[in-house]
């Protein structure tokens, strides 16, 4: 853990001890900020309230966010993808404005959740479209229910030993108190506005785009009352995520990697591995690019979205 980074845990972990923020109820939006023309929708998944949005007309797409964030961060994507596309863009159990119970966040438990999503929605087969989490998520489902799922394109995801190569000074910080679960909580209790600043810069090369607006996405949820269980258990779990790698080799999707060529999190020698994991599959590193690569660049990111998907067709 570098200097800096240490630093900022122990200032982090000291205030928690004499201020804490209050947190939110859950409040859903009326509108979606990130595109005006959308519709917010909310859909019952096993007793729980799960908002997503959709639309477009065609072959159904589904857009996986990754751990921590929302359907915004495909905000660049879904207007382009529906003209051909009926494209969903979910809040993932515990995140964004989706209902977050007091359950463990294991592995399953969200592989699980992300088929009934489509069950309740009426999706029988879609292509899955998924970053970092959103993508392990994505090839877990594809590997554990292939007839669930037509195509995959895996963006910057997570692979099968997550904590063991997650490259990032922030959940390197986390890794290393996993083994004091009491300060690892007491971390995520104490989330502000600064600590969602560094987690986006790290995500992108360019930090001018992590504008005020972007943080405040980030922090409104960070805010949200269940929101330190589920990251904190997530993340707990995380390591169960390695009983998952004999999954790789029997997908048999075809499968698209897109990796950002600076990715702090997981560099594109992850991504590497994942190729030569999933038979058939191609990898496409994005120059100056960083975790979020359809975020950050989606002038390259989306033409090969868009050529793989209707590749065979």
């Amino acid at each position: 853990m570098t200097r800096n980074i240490k630093i900022r845990w122990i200032i982090s972990l000291l205030s928690t001890l004499f201020s804490r923020e209050r947190r939110t109820r859950l409040v859903r939006p009326c509108t979606i900020d990130w595109n005006k023309t959308l519709v917010p929708q909310t859909v019952h998944v096993s007793g729980n309230t799960i908002f997503y949005v959709v639309k477009g007309a065609g072959e159904p797409l589904i857009l996986i966010h990754g751990y921590g964030a929302g359907s915004w961060l495909w905000e660049k994507q879904f207007d382009l993808l529906s003209q051909r596309y009926r494209v969903y863009a979910l809040d993932l159990l515990g995140h964004g404005y989706s209902d977050r119970p007091r359950i463990a966040y294991t592995p399953d438990a969200y592989i699980h959740f992300l088929r009934d999503f489509m069950d309740a929605v009426g999706v029988e087969k879609a292509t899955l479209i998924g970053n970092s989490m959103g993508g392990g998520l994505a090839w877990s489902v594809a590997g554990l229910f292939p007839e669930r799922v037509d195509k995959l394109i895996l963006i910057d995801c997570i692979p099968p030993d997550v904590l063991g190569q997650v490259r990032n000074d922030s959940f390197r910080a986390l890794a290393d108190l996993e083994r004091h679960p009491f300060f690892l909580y007491l971390v995520y209790a104490n989330r502000n506005r600064d600590s969602q600043k560094w987690i986006l810069q790290e995500c992108v090369v360019d930090k001018t785009l992590i504008t005020p607006e972007v943080v405040d996405r980030q922090y409104e949820f960070s805010r949200i009352k269940g929101t330190t269980w589920s990251l904190y258990s997530t993340f707990r779990n995380a390591k169960d995520a390695v009983k998952l790698k004999d999954i790789l080799p029997r997908i048999k999707q075809p499968t698209l990697l897109i990796w950002g060529e600076k990715d702090l999190l997981f560099p594109p020698s992850v991504g590497e591995l994942l190729r030569q994991a999933i038979a058939g599959s191609i990898l496409h590193v994005i120059e100056r690019s960083g975790h979020i690569p359809m975020w950050e660049t989606p002038e390259k990111v989306n033409p090969l979205i868009l050529a793989f998907l209707s590749a065979g067709r």
